[in-house]
């Protein structure tokens, strides 16, 4: 891979190049960190020729440049009114209402008096589930089959 020269990048970091070498030389930036880092040098060193702005009075240039139209006014703040019920207050009252009513009627009693009925039914109607049966039954076919077998080895001897 070829490089370029430290002089070559301050000639291209001082802009006083063709556009296909520029081309050329940018592309090369991408590949080649060796030249990358000449680059860099390269700025480095010609950042007393590079003219400092002072003033930012290139914005107010290209803002002059920009048309704008007079006729219209943009409101940036427009009050929107919302409707009592879409107030988040309005909300957080409602629930707090709800959950009194619901506290008061005995509805979430009532509900944990419902599920620790339940789990005592569980616990007293405790059914094995199916695949608890089929093991078992499959247990007890192999224990008989086990069993025949040994019954019949006994017999022929």
């Amino acid at each position: 891979m070829n490089h370029i020269s430290l002089g070559e990048w301050k000639t291209y970091a001082r802009g006083d190049m063709t556009a296909d070498n520029r081309t050329f030389y940018e592309q090369h930036l991408y590949t080649c960190d060796q030249c990358m880092t000449l680059y860099m040098e390269a700025v480095e060193s010609i950042q007393d020729e590079i003219p400092i702005i002072e003033e930012p009075s290139y914005i107010d240039e290209i803002l002059s440049k920009i048309p704008f139209e007079q006729n219209k006014k943009i409101s940036v703040e427009k009050e929107i009114t919302k409707k009592w019920h879409e107030e988040k207050v309005f909300h957080y009252v409602l629930a707090a209402a709800m959950t009194f009513v619901l506290m008061t009627s005995g509805v979430f009693s009532e509900l944990t008096n419902v599920s620790t009925q339940f789990e005592k039914n569980q616990q007293t109607h405790h059914q094995s589930s199916f695949t608890e049966n089929v093991l078992n039954k499959t247990t007890d076919l192999l224990g008989r089959v086990e069993q025949s077998q040994k019954e019949e080895a006994n017999d022929n001897e």
